[in-house]
C-alpha cells in the first residue's frame, strides 16, 4: 500500500498541513509509528504522545492543542479516527484479497439453492435447498446455510459460520468465525411433580438487517414464534448470547460476553459494554449506555447511563463505590468507639 499525503487528504476530506508529495506505506499507534506510517490522535488525554511520535503524518482534530515537536505533516479532520481507518482499509484490501468468485467442488450445494452473480462458496460448506444467496456474497469453508434461508448481497460468512433454517441476513452482513445465527431458543416446560424439563419447540427465525456484524462464537437464538431481529448497523462483539425473540434497534454496540435474555427489547443506538447481563422481557430505551459488568433487572429509560449490579445511575454508582472502599475503616472506627454495640 502506497499513497501520498495529498491523495490521502483528498480521499478523507482532511486539511493537510505539510508536504503533499510524502508517501506513506503503513499505519500504527502514535508511539509505535515509524517514518513511513500514519497515526492519529482522538483523545486529548494523549496529546503529549504526538510530540514524541516518529510518524510521517498524524490525523488530528482541528482544535487540538499540542506541544512543540512531533510529525511535521498533519491531517486536520473532524473525525481523526475515521481518517486513520481509511488507511487501515487500504492496508486490509492490499493484504487480504477476497476469495475469487466460484463454487468449490468440495462444497455441498443443493440443486434448489439459488445463488446470485459472483458468489463464492468454500470447501466443505453446505447450502441447503430453497436458499437464496445474493450477488457477490462470500461464504467461507466449513459453513452451514440452512433450508429456506435468505442471504443478501455483499455478505461475508467467515469459516465455520452457521445460518439456520428460515433465517434471513440483509445486505453487507458479516459473520465472524463460529457465529451461530438461528440456534434453538432456550425454552423448556418443567413438570412440577417430577422436575423433568420438557423442550418447547422453537419454530421462529432470526433476521439480521443490513450492515450487521456478528463476532466470533456469538449466538443469536431463533424465536420461539415470530422473529429475533437485530436492527440495521448493529455491531455485535465476540462471545455474545442473544436469546429468543430479542429485538434490537439500529446502530447498537453490543460488546463481548453480553447476555440478553429472551424477549428483551433494545432501542436504537444503545451501548451495552462487556459482560452486561439483561433479564428477560425488559425494555432498554434509545441511546442508553450500560457500563461493563452491569446487571439490568428492570426497564431502562432512554439515554440513561447506568453501572453496577443491580445497575444504578452512573454518578450514584460511582459514589457508592467510593463509600464501599472506606467501609473497613468506618467499621473499625465504629467498633473502637463503642457505637457499633449500640447499633447491633
Amino acid at each position: 500500500m502506497r499513497i501520498t499525503l495529498g491523495e490521502l487528504a483528498s480521499r478523507t476530506g482532511a486539511r493537510l498541513e505539510g508536504d503533499p508529495a510524502v508517501e506513506v506505506t503503513g499505519a500504527a499507534g502514535l508511539l509505535e509509528a515509524g517514518p513511513g506510517d500514519v497515526s492519529f490522535l482522538e483523545n486529548p488525554k494523549y496529546a503529549d504522545r504526538v510530540a514524541a511520535s516518529k510518524a510521517a503524518a498524524v490525523f488530528l482534530p482541528a482544535t487540538a492543542k499540542l506541544a512543540a515537536g512531533g510529525p511535521a505533516n498533519r491531517l486536520l479532520s473532524e473525525r481523526p479516527r475515521w481518517g486513520y481507518s481509511q488507511v487501515l482499509q487500504m492496508i486490509h484490501e492490499d493484504k487480504w484479497k477476497p476469495e475469487p468468485a466460484g463454487l468449490s467442488p468440495k462444497a455441498e450445494i443443493h440443486f434448489e439453492a439459488k445463488l446470485g452473480k459472483d458468489v463464492a462458496v468454500g470447501p466443505f460448506t453446505v447450502v441447503r435447498g430453497r436458499t437464496l444467496v445474493g450477488d457477490r456474497t462470500r461464504i467461507g469453508p466449513n459453513c452451514h446455510v440452512g433450508h429456506n434461508a435468505r442471504i443478501g448481497k455483499d455478505c461475508i460468512l467467515h469459516p465455520g459460520a452457521y445460518v439456520g433454517d428460515y433465517c434471513e441476513l440483509g445486505d453487507r452482513v458479516i459473520l465472524q468465525p463460529g457465529a451461530v445465527i438461528g440456534s434453538d431458543g432456550y425454552g423448556y416446560d418443567t413438570d412440577m411433580k417430577t422436575g423433568r424439563h420438557e423442550k418447547i419447540p422453537q419454530v421462529g427465525r432470526v433476521v439480521l438487517e443490513d450492515d450487521v456484524e456478528v463476532g466470533a462464537n456469538s449466538t443469536i437464538d431463533r424465536a420461539a414464534t415470530g422473529e429475533t431481529r437485530i436492527g440495521a448497523g448493529t455491531k455485535i462483539d465476540n462471545l455474545v448470547q442473544i436469546g429468543h425473540n430479542v429485538v434490537t434497534g439500529r446502530n447498537c454496540l453490543i460488546i463481548s460476553q453480553v447476555g440478553l435474555a429472551g424477549s428483551t427489547k433494545v432501542g436504537h443506538q444503545v451501548i451495552l459494554a462487556g459482560q452486561v447481563g439483561v433479564a428477560g422481557h425488559l425494555s432498554i430505551g434509545d441511546g442508553a449506555v450500560i457500563g461493563a459488568q452491569s446487571g439490568i433487572m428492570s426497564d431502562v429509560p432512554p439515554k440513561a447511563v447506568l453501572f453496577g449490579s443491580p445497575a444504578r445511575p452512573h454518578r450514584e454508582a460511582m459514589k457508592l463505590q467510593a463509600i464501599f472502599s472506606k467501609l473497613p475503616e468506618l467499621y473499625g472506627a465504629l467498633k473502637k468507639s463503642g457505637l457499633l454495640r449500640n447499633l447491633t
